[in-house]
């Protein structure tokens, strides 16, 4: 069974286990132009007099090349409707569907009058405001003088703006350090309520969207870029998880070793200046109607930061690890589990069937638990009794543990965005690299890349040419469980190092010893191997396509001797 026969059948079963929403008819996340055919897309009118030209000549060119790929194009007046209520009735104020998944607009600029309107609106906001307000109550009190794309759809949730603007000459700069970049990124994302802002330039665009990405692309890079960025993007919006899908609980930082060694590794780490100081919403946003619709849909959170730290606990087992084929076949199908590579003992434990290197494995799905910094924490400055939450899969089923004594009602105690995708590398780690997390497993994420040229013996990246899914989805799960599977396939027991790449996000590094990916990292800052933004991502995607074409002749030669 090859690696892409396995990520259809396994992952689905195994994100499934960790009570992660898998959809039964889930894409496989390599397949962008399957997700194509599920997006629908509308394009909102131009603005009367709008006159950017090289604007308007991109905008035409991105219409029709998401209808070449499959994507299915709404026009406006059929993607928005007149809702019945009297207030839309008298402005006229079309709302979009539901079932639309992104609108495309060009940034607008206000008028004096539309921003006296707006700052009455913004009062009126102050006087009703409540704490239970849903984003669209928020929306209807106080935007109904702004001209922002968002106030135009019905559900906030579900369809993405997407916002087209001429692109800034510092943030196209070379020289242009990445947080400043994202600062900018930020400031456009907040003035215009979107979740994806792309810069336009006569010969290249950028974007930016909430995973704090910098990507600049050249024009004849548009198919690869709307294939393998913008499709996936708006297929699997940025979502973080949703408190309700946990068993919450409390746990006494003092009685972990754990919280502690994260800790540590944090302030190991901010030599490196991987991780620089998040943004609060109150410090972007000017009006408390726009912070309060952003933190609604960020289900309470406040603000923004860079990656995450994590130390994936021990793996945990309840009799045998692995057993016998015979053993599996007296073993029962788990009946919430579509599939026959589960199944479970009298006491309730789950076994998988698992292939590596040709061999068929049946072993004991453990439980898992992670300690991790919450989110929007300062990574190198992280406090046990506050900054820092316990994330688990116990018996198929999430868990959450904040620090005793902490209320959860806070708005920043939320666990990170990525939290899906930290507990998928656990898992696989679990199953596959069993030597790697024995003793507990270090995971940093960080908003960066390391230049191909860095990794040295027993260090092994993955994932630079998949399609870019954002943080918080399954999809990005599923891609950073099926790379530590594709390493551990290849390369056995012998890794000190994994690096998992996500196109227009940043790397996770893992590895069996702490000081050691702390000192690689180290140096490779300071040797400029391993630089914040996407200086590297083209090297390690071209690398990637090289050793793939090689790996393809190695296995077309071995085909034919047999």
């Amino acid at each position: 069974m090859d690696s892409q026969q396995f990520a259809d059948l396994e992952l689905k079963t195994i994100i499934s286990l960790a009570g992660m929403p898998v959809q039964k008819d889930l894409v496989n996340p390599r397949k962008p132009l399957e997700m194509a055919k599920r997006v629908r897309v509308t394009f909102r009118p131009l603005p009367r007099n709008y006159g950017n030209q090289i604007v308007i000549k991109f905008r035409e060119k991105l219409e029709n090349k998401l209808k070449e790929h499959g994507v299915q194009v709404i026009p406006w007046d059929e993607a928005a409707e007149l809702p019945d209520d009297l207030l839309s009735k008298v402005l006229r104020t079309r709302k979009v569907k539901r079932n639309i998944h992104a609108v495309v607009d060009v940034k607008r600029d206000y008028s004096l009058t539309r921003t006296f309107l707006s700052g009455i609106a913004e009062r009126m906001y102050g006087y009703l405001r409540r704490p239970d307000m849903s984003v669209m109550e928020i929306l209807r009190v106080s935007g109904w003088a702004d001209d922002f794309t968002a106030r135009y759809v019905q559900d906030p949730f579900n369809t993405q703006i997407v916002t087209l603007m001429p692109l800034e000459p510092e943030f196209a700069n070379q020289s242009t350090t990445y947080d400043r970049r994202i600062a900018i990124g930020l400031q456009n994302l907040i003035a215009t309520m979107s979740v994806i802002i792309m810069g336009i330039a006569p010969d290249r665009f950028s974007l930016v969207n909430m995973n704090l990405s910098d990507s600049i692309y050249l024009n004849e890079g548009i198919d690869d870029f709307i294939r393998n960025s913008l499709i996936p993007k708006i297929y699997a919006p940025i979502r973080p998880p949703v408190l309700n899908r946990f068993k919450k609980g409390e746990y006494d930082p003092s009685e972990s070793v754990f919280p502690k060694q994260l800790a540590e590794l944090g302030r190991l780490l901010k030599s490196t200046n991987l991780f620089p100081q998040g943004s609060k919403f109150s410090e972007k946003v000017k009006r408390q109607s726009h912070r309060d619709v952003v933190e609604k849909i960020l289900e309470g959170r406040t603000g923004v930061s860079y990656g995450f730290i994590a130390l994936a606990e021990a793996p945990r087992y309840e009799g045998p690890v692995t057993i016998s084929k015979a053993k599996w076949n007296k073993l029962i199908k788990v009946e919430s589990v579509d599939d026959d590579m589960v199944r479970e003992n009298k006491e309730g434990r789950w076994y998988v069937r698992t292939v590596i290197r040709g061999k068929a494995i049946f072993q004991q799905l453990p439980d898992i638990w992670i300690t991790t910094s919450r989110s929007g924490s300062n990574k190198t400055n992280l406090d046990p009794n506050s900054d820092i939450v316990r994330i688990g899969v116990i018996k198929g089923k999430l868990h959450l543990e904040t620090p005793k004594g902490v209320d959860l009602n806070r708005k920043d105690i939320r666990p990170s965005f990525d939290t899906y995708v930290i507990l998928a590398q656990a898992l696989a780690a679990a199953l596959y690299t069993p030597d790697l997390i024995k003793n507990g497993l270090p995971i940093i994420h960080f908003h960066g890349y390391p230049d191909p040229n860095w990794f040295g013996k027993s260090e092994y990246y993955a994932g630079a040419r998949n399609p870019s899914l954002p943080c918080g989805t399954v999809e990005a799960a599923l891609l950073n469980y099926s790379a530590i599977y594709e390493l551990a396939n290849k390369n056995g027991n012998g890794m000190k190092m994994l690096c998992l790449v996500e196109s227009d996000h940043g790397v996770n590094i893992m590895g069996l010893d702490r000081d050691y990916i702390v000192n690689r990292l180290t140096d490779g800052v300071d040797k400029g191997h391993v630089k914040l933004g996407g200086t590297y991502l083209p090297d390690l995607k071209k690398s990637s396509l090289i050793q793939e074409q090689q790996d393809d002749k190695i296995e077309q030669k071995a085909s034919s001797a047999n």
